[in-house]
């Protein structure tokens, strides 16, 4: 195959495809119509010469090639976003700074709830959040800042503490009424528990959950930390939250001692020293998390 020739376009085309099992709601993704879509994916196995979906009455599913395909097609449509923020980076006068910010669901409903305080005499300054609990890697230029639970390892990264983060089993008032024991651990194995499944189940707090239950599995499981805080929030069951966010949320506190106590980071390319607007919004952010930090350690 020639590689002028490559239809470059079809490779996100195919990714959306891949991700959705869907023509129609990759068109959806795309804002492109469902034959566009068929045409871009059947172009690019013309080309490839590579059956990459087997056609079901269920969706498009990935055949072998496609499988180890799209795996390379990921690293091409992550290496194009980079080039991309590399070039971004470069434009220190540009009219308008983009900050790009990668982080957990917690860390983004906490932020865009402060968005003013952040901005606030910047006014060429776009933020964009990115939850993401794997977060992006800096090194390669794909975000801004990253906030999580550990420090970065590449040596022109930059990394400054935000704070401890100490998790507790959290329930809401209506529950503990319904479940007067709920305080007392020794009842914890036979309570209602919500928390997380699917690639969130990897979470700190999933890991602290699953040891109280031994393994067994919570009633309610949501891959969304809103969705989770709902249900806790309904009084339809307990589940252990970071201290900073289960504390601000209305919800009672069940014990004193920690489950465990995590570090939280920010990291950041040394670039970013370069742009003034950028560093604003990065020492605001970190005043903000260290501010919330401070609160929930006062009343603790």
């Amino acid at each position: 195959m020639n590689n002028s020739d490559f239809d470059w376009d079809a490779v996100r085309v195919f990714l959306a495809v891949a991700e959705h099992q869907s023509l129609s709601q990759a068109a959806d993704t795309l804002s492109l119509s469902q034959p566009t879509v068929g045409r871009h994916v059947a172009r690019l196995e013309d080309q490839l010469d590579v059956q990459l979906f087997d056609r079901r009455q269920t969706g498009y599913e990935l055949t072998g090639a496609g499988r180890r395909l799209v795996k390379v097609a990921r690293t091409m449509a992550r290496s194009a976003a980079d080039f991309g923020r590399a070039v971004d980076l470069e434009k220190v006068d540009a009219p308008e700074q983009v900050c790009r910010i990668t982080l957990g669901e917690w860390g983004q409903q906490f932020l865009t709830l402060r968005v003013e305080e952040i901005t606030k005499g910047l006014d060429r300054v776009r933020l964009e959040f990115y939850a993401d609990d794997a977060f992006w890697d800096l090194s390669r230029n794909a975000a801004d800042i990253a906030i999580g639970n550990r420090p970065p390892k590449h040596p022109h990264l930059i990394a400054q503490k935000l704070g401890d983060i100490a998790f507790h089993v959290y329930a809401a008032e209506n529950y503990l009424e319904a479940h007067p024991d709920a305080a007392d651990p020794l009842t914890w194995p036979d309570q209602v528990w919500a928390g997380y499944c699917g690639s969130r189940a990897r979470l700190k707090s999933s890991q602290l959950q699953n040891e109280i239950l031994k393994g067994r599995p919570c009633r309610y499981a949501v891959n969304n930390s809103i969705a989770l805080y709902n249900v806790l929030k309904g009084g339809y069951a307990m589940g252990v939250l970071p201290d900073w966010i289960g504390q601000s949320k209305g919800l009672q506190r069940l014990t004193d001692a920690p489950l465990a106590v995590n570090d939280a980071w920010m990291s950041f390319h040394e670039r970013l020293r370069l742009h003034p607007t950028l560093v604003a919004v990065k020492d605001r952010i970190v005043g903000l998390y260290r501010q919330r930090f401070a609160e929930v350690a006062g009343c603790g």
